[in-house]
C-alpha cells in the first residue's frame, strides 16, 4: 500500500523509461497544457521513451464532441448560473447517484468506446488523465479489468469536484491539503490521494520572478488574458483601462479567439490606444511564451482559471479577478483572495479602478507579490513526474473488479 505522501520515497525511486499515454479532452485549453507540462517534466528527468497524446473527443460520434465541447463553451457564455447550479448539484460521491449515476456511465462507455479501444492506452506502461471525462472512462476500464496500465489522475482545479474521483484510478494528483482532505472526504482512498500541486510548463521553474522590491519604471506592465479561448468581457476592461491615468503598458493575451484580437487591433490603431502619457495597449494572439509575459508583468487582470492562476502564483504575480466561471472558477477565486494574492472586480468595467489602485499602492502591491509567490508551485510537474515514477516502482495496482472489493459498480 502507498503512502499518503511519498516524498521520501520518490527520493529514492531509481528512474525507469516510460512509455505514456496522455488522455484529456479540449475543453478549454487548460487540460491540455496540464498533460504537455507532465510530459516535458519526465523528458527533462529522462524518464520518457514514448508518448502518445490521446484527445478523447476526437474518438467520440461528431454529434457527441460538438454537443460536449460547445455546448459547455455556450453555457459558460449565456447561462453562467445554470453552470454554477450544475456544479454545485453534483459535487456528491459517486456512490451516492443512484439510479441515474450508472445509467450515464453506460452510456458514456457506449459513445467512448472508440476511445477505449485505442491502442495505444493498451500499451501503455502508464495512462496519464488531465480531464474529468477521461479519468472516469479509464477507472472504470480499470475496474472492470480492460485496462493492464495503472491511470494517474492529474486535477486541474483547486477544487476536486466529485467527477474528477474515480475509485478505478491508481494515483489522483491534488492541488493542495484543503483537495486531498476533500478527495478523502468523496470517498478516495487516502493512500492514493497525492499532493503534488497543478502542473504547468517547467519553463516556468527556469522564469525569473520579479522583485518584491517595488521599483520605479516608466511603465508599469498590466497583463490582460481571458485563457486559451480569450474569454470574458475582454473589450470592456481594456477600455477600462485605457480610461485610467495610468501611464503603463497594457498587454492583451487574445488566445484562439480570432475575433477578440481583430477587435483590440482596432482599438490598438486608433487614438485612444495610447494618449500622450497615458495607457498604451499591444496585442496578442494565442502565444506559448506566457511564462515570460508572466514574469515581466506588474499585475494580471483574468479569469480565475486553474492553470492559469497556478502559473501566475509560480512568478508572483498578483491578480485582478473577473467574471469566474460559477463552480471551480469561484472556488479559485476564493482562495486566491483569502490568501492575498488577488483582488475581485465585479464587472469588467471595474477593472481599471482596481488596476490603479493597486498599482498606485507599492506597499500593497508588494505584499500581493509576496502572497502569490508563497502560494506558488513551479515544480508541480516535477512533483506529479515524481509521483507516477514511485507508482510504477511500487508495482501499485488498483483492485480488478467491483467483485473482488466486494462493493457495488462506480
Amino acid at each position: 500500500m502507498r503512502k499518503a505522501c511519498m516524498r521520501t520515497e520518490q527520493r529514492n525511486v531509481v528512474p525507469r523509461l516510460m512509455n505514456v499515454a496522455f488522455c484529456s479532452s479540449s475543453v478549454g485549453c487548460g487540460h491540455t497544457r496540464a498533460s504537455v507540462a507532465i510530459h516535458d517534466a519526465l523528458r527533462a528527468r529522462g524518464q520518457l521513451s514514448e508518448a502518445t497524446f490521446i484527445e478523447a473527443l476526437e474518438h467520440a460520434p461528431r454529434w457527441f464532441s460538438t454537443v460536449y465541447r460547445d455546448g459547455y463553451l455556450r453555457a459558460i457564455r449565456h447561462a453562467p448560473r445554470v453552470v454554477g447550479a450544475i456544479y454545485n448539484s453534483t459535487d456528491i460521491p459517486r456512490r451516492d447517484r443512484r439510479p441515474l449515476g450508472p445509467a450515464l456511465d453506460r452510456f458514456e462507455d457506449r459513445i467512448m468506446a472508440n476511445f477505449r479501444a485505442h491502442p495505444r492506452l493498451h500499451t501503455a506502461d502508464v495512462v496519464v488523465s488531465t480531464h474529468f471525462l477521461t479519468s472516469a472512462l479509464l477507472g472504470r476500464m480499470r475496474l472492470r479489468g480492460e485496462l493492464q496500465a495503472p491511470v494517474v489522475t492529474v486535477v486541474t482545479d483547486e477544487h476536486p469536484h466529485a467527477v474528477w474521483l474515480h475509485r478505478g484510478v491508481d494515483l489522483t494528483c491534488v492541488a493542495s491539503r484543503a483537495a486531498r482532505t476533500a478527495a478523502i472526504a468523496g470517498g478516495m482512498d487516502p493512500a492514493r490521494v497525492e499532493i503534488t500541486g497543478i502542473p504547468i510548463d517547467p519553463r516556468f521553474c527556469m522564469t525569473h520572478q520579479r522583485s518584491f522590491a517595488v521599483t520605479e519604471q516608466p511603465r508599469p506592465m498590466i497583463l490582460v488574458c481571458g485563457g486559451g479561448h480569450g474569454l470574458g468581457d475582454i473589450p470592456a476592461v481594456v477600455r477600462s483601462l485605457l480610461a485610467t491615468s495610468l501611464h503603463c503598458t497594457i498587454v492583451v493575451v487574445c488566445g484562439k479567439n480570432a475575433a477578440l484580437e481583430v477587435a483590440m487591433r482596432a482599438l490598438q490603431t486608433s487614438g485612444n490606444a495610447e494618449g500622450a502619457g497615458g495607457p498604451e495597449l499591444r496585442v496578442l494572439g494565442y502565444t506559448n511564451a506566457m511564462h515570460e509575459l508572466m514574469a515581466a508583468a506588474d499585475l494580471m487582470v483574468g479569469k480565475p482559471g486553474g492553470l492559469t492562476t497556478t502559473e501566475a502564483r509560480a512568478v508572483g504575480l498578483p491578480m485582478v479577478l473577473l467574471q469566474p466561471i460559477p463552480g471551480q472558477e469561484e472556488r479559485n477565486a476564493d482562495m486566491l483572495v483569502s490568501l492575498g494574492a488577488a483582488v475581485r472586480a465585479q464587472r469588467a468595467t471595474d477593472a481599471g479602478p482596481a488596476v490603479a489602485a493597486i498599482i498606485g499602492d507599492p506597499a500593497r502591491l508588494r505584499s500581493m507579490r509576496i502572497a502569490a509567490s508563497a502560494a506558488g508551485n513551479p515544480r508541480a510537474a516535477f512533483d506529479v513526474a515524481a509521483g507516477i515514477s514511485a507508482l510504477l516502482a511500487q508495482g501499485n495496482q488498483c483492485e480488478r473488479s467491483d467483485r473482488l472489493l466486494g462493493r457495488p459498480a462506480a
